[in-house]
């Protein structure tokens, strides 16, 4: 006899049929296998099967080759292992090769997996709007595609996610003629990683909102994480967007990205040509290990968003000589600000023409760190860093760079009349080459009030500065080795004020250049100069090596308006 209170002992492990317990059965999960190929249209015999599998395990006959004409739509808490299959929507369908259930009714999905498989978009399927793309999911809880492959022959994005939560999308094979992976918001928690292949247009792009035409759902784009991407890309490996203002890509994660792009590899903040993809925010996005390659005329990084917060960049190699354009390049279409950006563990066997960073006329940059880049070779000329827009605070640490010409380490270029450094620093850091030096701001309307240098050597480069601005240096342990130069040659407009300790340059040198209308105020006893091209201010020092001054060489102090030797006493 069967009782209440033996059903309650036995329920937790067996398995209720018409009422009666079944003692020993196993709660399993259902498994159906798909029908064989019909050789004709297998829509609805495949919709019928993934209707009867939903919420269980569906796979198809290993090596089926289907044809359908309209979407497949899997369900809640399905898994359809498609291994060794392939599914080809037809020309003329005009619509999705495979959804989920919540595309069609506006509810909601969760718990659906799909594996394996090679998926084809024909040429000339057509369709309107979201219904180009090939997979598209909407309105999914816990979503995973992995093991796929996905070839289209035109349409729009390969695999389409929006208003998705908890996705990981992996081990794609992509020969595609658009987007690859495209994440609408709202998103959270996406994971897209391991992907190769080709693509006709950006491998992994996130659209918090999307152009008009595919607008069907909109929001944050949070916690992404972008990883192991090595694919031929007809325009961006990977773009990062902030939507329009009302949404944002925050806490994002690219890393491991190699291949080539056909525009910038990685691009950041506005596609300006919709205003639904221009002002919305882009914050916390790390970018890590990128060793992709681009064309002439584009940028391993690209910043060009009007509200862009922090970025993190590191452990970024390059070598390519024929690059003319800056590695990571600030370039906003109009003035915008981005509030943090840091540089760090770049290895550039060969810079072309372009900067390692270029700050546009029309951005300003907050914070600018640049922290552990060593440049092995360089063009002739090429600019390290290339500041034409504003940066309140720039800090330079850890560079070893051969780089020859005249070239520096941080330009304000003389074509950019209104570029800004605030402060500077520059420390631990070692440049080579023959000409150029350290730091230039050479228009009289460029604004460069403090420079810091720490523990700095040069080699061959002529000057520590070359200005034309009004700017106060503070030197501690730097070493000049050159005797074409010294520390700052001063144009006409400018006027440098040197303090500190600890200077070494070499015999013979200059120490400084001053031109007609210029001036360099010295409180550096180390400082080895013709004290004739000083101001005299009271409490300045230098060592002077011009024998012909009534002062004789050595060390010198200004009291007043008069030099006084301190091993002699001798006055000038």
């Amino acid at each position: 006899m069967i009782t209440r209170r033996s059903l309650l002992a036995v329920a937790g492990g067996m398995a209720l049929t018409s009422g009666v317990v079944l003692a020993g059965d196993s709660l399993r999960p259902k498994r159906t296998m798909l029908p064989a190929p019909s050789g004709g249209d297998d829509t609805r015999i495949l919709n019928t099967a993934l209707r009867a599998g939903a919420g269980g395990l569906v796979h198809g006959p290993r090596g089926a080759h289907y044809q359908v004409s309209a979407p497949l739509v899997v369900h809640s808490g399905t898994t359809l292992d498609m291994a060794e299959c392939t599914v080809t929507l037809t020309a003329g369908s005009g619509c999705n090769l495979l959804t989920n259930a919540a595309v069609a009714n506006d509810g909601r999905d969760r718990d659906i997996t799909v594996t394996g498989g090679t998926w084809i978009r024909a040429d000339g399927v057509g369709g309107v709007g979201p219904d180009l793309h090939t997979l598209r999911f909407r309105r999914v809880d816990h979503l995973v595609l992995r093991g796929l492959a996905v070839e289209t022959f035109g349409d729009k994005y390969a695999i389409s996610l929006g208003d998705v939560t908890d996705t990981t999308v992996t081990r794609i094979q992509f020969e595609v003629q658009s987007d690859g992976v495209h994440i609408q918001g709202p998103a959270a928690r996406t994971r897209v990683a391991t992907i190769r292949g080709s693509t006709g247009d950006d491998t992994v792009a996130i659209t918090p909102r999307d152009w008009q035409s595919y607008d069907d759902v909109s929001g944050p784009v949070t916690d992404t994480v972008i990883e192991d991407i090595d694919v031929i890309s007809a325009a961006a490996l990977v773009k990062v967007l902030g939507g329009s203002p009302e949404t944002a890509a925050l806490r994002t994660t690219v890393r491991d990205v190699a291949g080539r792009a056909h525009n910038n590899v990685i691009w950041i903040g506005d596609d300006t040509a919709e205003w639904r993809t221009t002002g919305g925010q882009v914050d916390d996005l790390v970018v890590e290990q990128v060793s992709a390659a681009t064309v002439p005329g584009r940028h391993v990084v690209h910043l060009n968003g009007s509200n862009v917060g922090r970025v993190h960049v590191r452990g970024l190699t390059f070598a390519d000589p024929g690059a003319d354009g800056a590695l990571l390049r600030v370039s906003p279409l109009t003035a915008a600000t981005v509030a943090e950006l840091t540089v760090e563990g770049v290895d550039v066997a060969h810079l072309g023409a372009g900067p390692v960073v270029g700050v546009d006329s029309t951005a300003r940059v907050q914070r600018l760190r640049v922290d552990g880049l060593t440049v092995a070779a360089s063009a002739a000329g090429a600019a390290l860093l290339q500041i034409a827009g504003a940066v309140d605070d720039l800090t330079v640490r850890k560079v070893s760079a051969a780089v020859p010409g005249d070239s520096y380490l941080v330009e304000l270029p003389h074509w950019a009349a209104n570029a800004v450094v605030r402060q500077a620093s520059v420390s631990d850091t070692a440049v080579a080459g023959r000409g150029g030096g350290l730091v230039a701001a050479l228009a009289a309307t460029h604004r460069l009030p403090r420079v810091a240098f720490s523990n700095v050597r040069t080699s061959g480069k002529a000057w520590l500065v070359d200005l034309n601005t009004r700017t106060e240096l503070l030197l501690s342990a730097v070493t000049i080795d050159d005797t074409t130069g010294g520390v700052a040659k001063v144009h006409r407009s400018g006027a440098a004020v040197v303090r500190g300790n600890t200077l070494r340059t070499a015999p013979g040198s200059q120490g400084v250049a001053v031109g007609s209308g210029g001036s360099v105020t010295s409180y550096v006893l180390d400082l080895a100069v013709d004290i004739s091209r000083l101001v005299r201010a009271d409490g300045s020092s230098a060592t002077n090596t011009n024998a012909g001054l009534p002062c004789g060489i050595g060390p010198v102090v200004c009291t007043g308006l008069t030099w006084q030797n301190l091993h002699t006493g001798a006055t000038y």
